[in-house]
């Protein structure tokens, strides 16, 4: 009998937790039956849009917001037991905090004898979930008490384990990276692209993220413009959607870049902008722990300039695949992309090294190994 996995998420939408379970889910089909869910659902997500195997199991969530709350977690813990009790899977797999806090009290009112066992795992530095004062506090104490009973703990990063340590002490946290490199991924880079500052000599500024706050893209509008005094000619193309966005484009009108930014919102396939962009920037201020875009841009060859949020250095190796700069410095950041922009040696050299890193460290194949083999250690004589 094929055993059961269980992917429980915080929602089923478009960020770097879903697209690691969809990477997950199509290299462990062959050896298990896969289930994913969601405490909510966004509209047309992810893995809706994704060819998935035939024995991966998309269930359906919850699409209103109130679904995804702290408040909603005893109703959502009831959920899940319906669930584990209608699929029965052998194994769960839970990401981030607040799914960590469902689980355990799903487990706490499911007999011994019905409870899956459980894959707790960070994606996130933790303090970021946290927030400060006495919230933070009674946060810590949750996690604390209603997680013990899981049976393995993974970290994407040494410095998300290192930060979760402080918070699950009697965790062993195993680091797997994120599954980053498949396959079709260069593939997908050949694309073409209508968009006219890609078909030509345009030295171009991507990014890719969700619009949000931890992202800190309004620090990289502000770089951007002192960019633009020193390489006129330069242009910046942001993809991604998100609350943040009628924000965004109001500080972009207000910073005169109107004409010289684009955003046209999430693109299922971002490899073919990063194939030609000339330098990948992320500006993220915090709550990255192994971003999924920063991997696949240093793998496709580009020279990336990054803020040194806390896993930063786990990534780039300052001068030798990338450049780093300190968080919420537009000054800092404007002048490392104008480095990059204007030194083609430069660009050449930091974008071979970061493809080796890549290459190293963010396949697929090895997260999917890792994986599997920690499944196995906790499924034998289950």
């Amino acid at each position: 009998m094929r055993r059961r996995i269980l992917f429980y998420l915080p929602v089923l939408g478009y960020g770097g937790v879903e697209r690691v379970t969809q990477h997950l889910a199509q290299g462990l089909a062959s050896q298990y039956d896969i289930i994913i869910t969601g405490q909510g659902a966004e509209s047309d997500h992810l893995l809706a849009q994704t060819p998935l195997p035939p024995n991966v199991t998309l269930l359906p969530a919850p699409a209103r917001r109130s679904a995804m709350q702290h408040r909603a977690i005893p109703a959502q813990a009831l959920r899940l037991i319906g669930i584990i009790r209608r699929h029965r899977p052998h194994l769960l797999v839970s990401a981030w905090p607040r799914v960590h806090l469902t689980v355990g009290l799903a487990y706490r009112l499911l007999p011994s004898p019905q409870r899956p066992r459980w894959v707790l795992t960070e994606h996130n530095e933790i303090q970021g979930y946290l927030g400060k004062g006495w919230r933070a506090a009674l946060k810590a104490r949750l996690l604390q008490r209603w997680t013990h009973q899981a049976d393995a703990h993974v970290a994407v990063s040494q410095k998300v384990a290192q930060l979760s340590g402080a918070i699950y002490p009697k965790a062993r946290f195993r680091v797997i990276y994120n599954p980053a490199i498949t396959p079709e991924l260069e593939r997908k880079a050949q694309e073409p692209i209508t968009h006219p500052w890609f078909q030509g000599q345009t030295p171009v500024v991507l990014s890719v993220g969700r619009l949000e706050a931890m992202k800190d893209f309004p620090t990289l509008l502000q770089a951007f413009r002192l960019v633009l005094s020193q390489v006129p000619e330069a242009r910046l193309v942001i993809l991604g959607d998100g609350v943040l966005r009628r924000e965004l484009e109001v500080l972009a009108d207000k910073l005169g870049l109107q004409d010289k930014i684009w955003m046209p919102g999430f693109d299922p396939n971002p490899y073919r902008y990063m194939a030609r962009a000339t330098v990948f920037a992320l500006s993220s201020a915090y709550g990255e722990a192994s971003p999924m875009v920063l991997s696949e841009a240093m793998y496709l060859g580009k020279p990336v300039v990054l803020t040194r949020f806390a896993t930063a250095s786990e990534f780039v190796d300052p001068e030798q695949n990338g450049l780093l700069v300190e968080v919420g410095n537009p000054e800092a950041l404007a002048q490392s992309l104008v480095r990059v922009l204007q030194d083609p040696a430069l660009q050449r050299r930091l974008g071979i090294q970061a493809r080796a890193k890549a290459q190293a460290r963010f396949s697929v194949e090895q997260a999917v190994r890792n994986y599997a083999l920690l499944f196995e250690e906790l499924l034998e004589g289950a």
